[in-house]
């Protein structure tokens, strides 16, 4: 198993869900892979590329062959693709080896000139998976069928969650780290360990939420959710950046 990789430049990015009902990620994904692989980046899909706690398989299937031919072709221009596991792809933990074009891990050591920068999908660091693992698979399928409906309940959810952070921020004491818009404070205080124990920046997915934040030892960096916008993370030896949109790197 791959775990501690060197990159030249890299690219993460997570939470696609492939397969949901609610994923229109496809073409996006697709054209961003044609892109990594024209600008030789190797590319990190950080958890939950795959849409298996709330598939819908018709979409599956219509979904998976373009973006994996478009995988291929990060791997024909010499460059490698990673993905790392996440929760609503668990069951992939029972393949943690090479899938041709594709290496599996559960979290990845990435060294980028004098950069170390640790890559996990962060469910391990979310307090109500942790706890409670069975009502929140239960909850997560439950909450596909809203999703048929109108994915308007979702972005109704994010949004109560980016609120819920905004006042829990408004009250923090004086020296406190501030979480990202919408995240609980399990996730910075994952970070920052994580970075105290000698890494510079520390990238999650999971939550949906993205941005980042700078820490007393590091930095964190959450690659957010393509069911929102299509951000992704640029890692290279000046820098380790987030981006929000293709097209600001094509300029």
């Amino acid at each position: 198993m791959m775990i501690d990789i060197s990159t030249r430049k890299m690219v993460v990015i997570s939470d696609l869900h492939l397969g949901n009902p609610f994923s229109s990620a496809k073409k996006s994904v697709i054209d961003f892979l044609y892109w990594a692989a024209d600008n030789n980046y190797d590319v990190c899909v950080n958890g939950d590329g795959l849409e298996i706690a709330q598939v819908s398989f018709t979409r599956l299937a219509e979904d998976v062959p373009e973006v994996f031919r478009a995988v291929k072709a990060v791997s024909k221009a010499g460059n490698r693709v990673y993905y790392v596991v996440g929760n609503h792809d668990i069951v992939l933990e029972n393949f943690l080896e090479d899938w041709g074009s594709i290496i599996l891990a559960p979290f990845l050591n990435v060294k980028c000139g004098d950069k170390r920068i640790r890559i996990e999908h962060g469910h391990l660091y979310d307090p109500f998976f942790v706890k409670y693992p069975r009502l929140y698979e239960f909850l997560t399928w439950l909450g596909g069928f809203p999703l048929m409906v109108s994915p308007r309940v979702y972005r109704i959810w994010i949004k109560f969650e980016e609120l819920k952070s905004k006042f829990r921020n408004s009250l923090r004491t004086s020296g406190e780290v501030p979480t990202l818009p919408g995240e609980p404070p399990d996730f910075v205080v994952a970070a920052e360990e994580i970075c105290a124990r000698g890494f510079d920046s520390v990238i999650f997915g999971h939550t949906h939420h993205a941005g980042r934040l700078t820490l007393p030892s590091g930095e964190y960096l959450n690659s957010g959710s393509w069911l929102i916008e299509p951000h992704f993370i640029e890692i290279n030896p000046e820098q380790v950046q987030i981006r929000t949109h293709l097209t600001e790197v094509r300029k």
